[in-house]
């Protein structure tokens, strides 16, 4: 198997699929999930196992088009078919021979979402303290957590409707930040979860703020600051 940074692609099943893993150490695990997949996967199959996943900073090889569509919150999202943690990225490819459009694909991934993500316990939100500052954090399990930005009651469950910082250091990470953290200190809390370069997803954080969540990478110019506006 070829890997770079983190995402691999098994030349018996290209163009059929993408593979990625959030560390190095997942890469066995992959291995064994990709010996445990139909090939070629139908859709039966898939659509149970189907998530948005926030993408982060990458591109696609020629003629291997990842599948993608803008998320409701802003950031574009890419499809993951969850294999016990690790995800297996689908292209346009096999979308095509679904004949699933990317709409199609999102409204089943977050129907999914919806009902695993009612299923995660509060107590999976861990507290701790990172630069003198009190965070909350939801890591590891599940290995989607950032994607729970993509569901609000799922959002307001874990982590409350109060007025907040959120921020997805990597696919497998999802940290809340109290509303009045600097700026400076918020970005120093997020790049320490990051980890290494080849799992983060290099996002901008989100604001909720009297029950509106908003992407600070959405904020069109220096006077539409979602994080310096904070009064």
């Amino acid at each position: 198997m070829q890997t770079v940074g983190g995402h691999g692609t098994i030349p018996a099943l290209s163009p059929i699929l993408r593979f990625a893993a959030n560390a190095a150490r997942d890469q066995r695990a992959l291995r064994r999930a990709i010996k445990r997949m139909p090939t070629p996967v139908p859709w039966d199959w898939a659509s149970t196992r189907l998530v948005p996943l926030l993408s982060g900073p990458r591109f696609d090889e020629p003629g291997l088009s990842i599948v993608r569509a803008r998320s409701a919150i802003g950031p574009v999202v890419e499809f993951g078919l969850d294999l016990g943690g690790v995800f297996a990225i689908v292209d346009q490819a096999v979308a095509d021979r679904w004949e699933c459009s990317p709409d199609q694909l999102l409204a089943r991934g977050l129907a999914n979402l919806r009902d695993w993500a009612a299923d995660v316990d509060t107590n999976q939100v861990v507290t701790g303290v990172m630069s003198g500052r009190s965070i909350r954090l939801l890591m590891d399990r599940p290995a989607w957590a950032s994607s729970t930005l993509l569901d609000r009651d799922a959002l307001a469950r874990l982590f409350g409707g109060h007025d907040q910082i959120l921020a997805a250091p990597t696919t497998s990470t999802l940290v809340s930040l109290p509303f009045d953290t600097p700026d400076r200190v918020a970005a120093d809390i997020v790049v320490d979860l990051e980890g290494s370069p080849l799992t983060s997803l290099f996002l901008d954080p989100f604001v909720l703020e009297g029950g509106v969540l908003r992407w600070v990478g959405d904020a069109r110019d220096e006077d539409d600051d979602l994080l310096s506006e904070r009064s």
